[in-house]
């Protein structure tokens, strides 16, 4: 039997909740996670290009504003962080 890594509930309502929410305030995102090597901790990317209107603070703000209505506290504490970029700042210009 293969060993088949699935993606944890949370993180599915996680992912779709901030994609919706997002785009429900004229933001287009693209949402990427991966799990943090020999922990139970998740890192997401939140990639959008409005965030070039929006100071670092004011990006993480209103993600994680998001996160705390759409995931428990418990499993809030399973997100080691997330990273709110736009497609340039992911690749470094």
């Amino acid at each position: 039997m293969a060993n088949v890594k699935t993606t944890p509930d949370f993180l599915s309502l996680l992912k779709k909740t901030l994609i919706e929410t997002l785009k429900s305030n004229d933001i287009r995102a693209k949402v990427l996670s991966e799990p943090v090597p020999n922990t139970k901790l998740y890192r997401l990317t939140i990639l959008s290009p409005q965030f070039k209107a929006m100071r670092h603070t004011e990006r993480q703000d209103l993600v994680w504003r998001i996160a705390e209505r759409a995931i428990s506290p418990d499993d809030q504490m399973r997100i080691s962080m997330i990273l709110t970029l736009t497609d340039d700042e992911a690749k470094g210009k």
